[in-house]
């Protein structure tokens, strides 16, 4: 009974499932044969989403592991961080690819590592086809990862909203992912399983609090985990 309750609370929490699932949706909707760039791939977790497309990846490929002995210290494990085979070796904001080449480009939770990411933005839109769609995630607010190679904890929807426009681009839709409420509760639920029984103890009737908390307008507002954002070429 209690991990069928520790799973349910999980699940409620799992932003990484949710974007997975909104990842697999929208790519579902590309049409079959088009050529899709994954930019900042890693290790190419979605690639097999994109089985009825052209796939093309493309990282710096130099990450391994974290250098920081913290909490979110599991990145790389103990073998290094797999990428697998990368078609474009380099730097992401400088994409050794000509003009107007790509039907949709994906890139997911990658804005945070890069040093220059309106830049970025720039060169997507540089590398689109008209009319392509550019499928985007990223935090608003999150701890540091994949250290050394973290350069920002966050994006706001402004942010997105006036560089999306100012290179080219329409947004179809911005999803808000979780909200102040949610995420207290997910570092609650962090600090939880990485401490002991007595700060499991204490902090257990206010994770319930926080994490039973209906999101409202402000709370999005005022903080959320990222976005979901579908945008297409103009």
């Amino acid at each position: 009974m209690i991990r069928k309750i520790l799973l349910h609370y999980k699940s409620q929490l799992d932003a990484e499932g949710r974007r997975r699932d909104w990842v697999r949706d929208r790519l579902r909707d590309v049409p079959e044969g088009l050529l899709m760039l994954d930019a900042g791939c890693g290790g190419q977790q979605y690639r097999h989403f994109a089985n009825h497309l052209a796939y093309k990846s493309q990282d710096f490929g130099q990450y391994t592991a974290d250098i920081t002995d913290g909490f979110t210290s599991d990145l790389g494990g103990t073998e290094g961080y797999q990428y697998g085979q990368i078609d474009y070796v380099g730097d992401i904001w400088k994409i050794d690819e000509k003009d107007d080449h790509f039907d949709a480009i994906l890139c997911t939770e990658v804005f945070e590592h890069i040093p220059y990411p309106t830049e970025t933005i720039a060169e997507f839109s540089r590398l689109m086809k008209t009319g392509g769609s550019l499928f985007l995630t990223l935090p608003s607010n999150c701890l540091r990862h994949m250290d050394p190679y973290f350069f920002y904890s966050g994006f706001s929807n402004r942010y997105l909203e006036k560089f999306l426009q100012e290179n080219g681009f329409t947004i179809k839709s911005l999803e808000t992912v979780g909200d102040y409420y949610s995420w207290i509760a997910l570092e609650l639920a962090r600090t939880m399983k990485n401490h002991g029984i007595i700060a499991k103890l204490f902090i257990a009737t206010a994770f319930l609090w926080f994490h039973n908390k209906k999101p409202t307008a402000i709370s999005k507002n005022s903080l959320c985990y990222g976005y979901h954002v579908h945008a297409v070429k103009n």
